[in-house]
């Protein structure tokens, strides 16, 4: 309590109050098994809280991975379709140019995937 002692907005009851005819008592109006149980119930809360951010985030996981391989199946269509028409195609369509474009971006687009820096 001394290093209270110099500071104005501490108020030490015991100095300005007589011992003898003034007494204090502090007291829960809780009883302790009904602090026990409150406590009980804060620990089912954050552990629900805890479960329910893991499940979340397990979501989240399985929702990425999911349009990761939808996106991925799709690039590979794309990338042996374009294959196909580049080989077999007939060049004076001029497909053959556009399907080896589209190769070309794919790969293009792979590779920087691999080797870019991601940006926040």
């Amino acid at each position: 309590m001394a290093e209270h002692a110099d500071d104005p907005k501490h108020l030490d009851l015991g100095r300005l109050l007589d011992q003898k005819k003034v007494s204090f008592e502090l007291k829960s109006p809780e009883t302790p098994d009904e602090i026990r149980s409150r406590l009980k119930l804060v620990e089912i809360e954050a552990e629900h809280k805890l479960r329910t951010e893991e499940a979340e985030d397990t979501h989240k996981r399985r929702i990425n991975m999911i349009v990761h391989i939808f996106v991925m199946a799709i690039v590979a269509v794309a990338f042996l379709a374009s294959a196909y028409i580049a080989v077999a195609g007939d060049p004076k369509t001029g497909l053959p140019d556009k399907a080896m474009g589209i190769i070309t971006a794919i790969v293009a687009g792979g590779v920087g995937f691999m080797t870019g820096k991601v940006s926040k």
